[in-house]
């Protein structure tokens, strides 16, 4: 019975790995350039590089899903963040933090 039950696991995991869409996340630090939203305020995002990745300094552009966490990003500023995207779809802000800030709520 404890064979047929392991088999029965390891099938299931590897079903559920074959099924997995590439899914990529990133944390860094992260300097902001810039913000910017669409016409309709529905889309808001900044363009930020990683100021600590000395081979290469590329902007990348993560969208905001919360416009109170939109609101208080800070062009010019570095921040601890974490972002990640779904095959071709844009980055997405998941968790973003000040650097040296241990007095926030959490």
């Amino acid at each position: 019975m404890k064979k047929i039950l392991s088999s029965l696991i390891i099938l299931f995991l590897l079903v559920i790995t074959a099924c997995e869409r590439p899914y990529t996340s990133t944390t860094s630090y992260l300097h902001v350039v810039e913000k910017g939203y669409s016409k309709d305020y529905k889309e808001a995002w900044i363009i930020a590089f990683n100021p600590y990745n000395k081979t290469k300094q590329e902007n990348v552009k993560i969208m905001v899903a919360e416009p109170m966490v939109w609101n208080l990003i800070e062009v010019n500023k570095t921040y601890f963040t974490s972002y990640s995207k779904e095959k071709d779809k844009p980055w997405i802000l998941d968790q973003i933090e000040h650097l040296d800030d241990d007095d926030t709520l959490r």
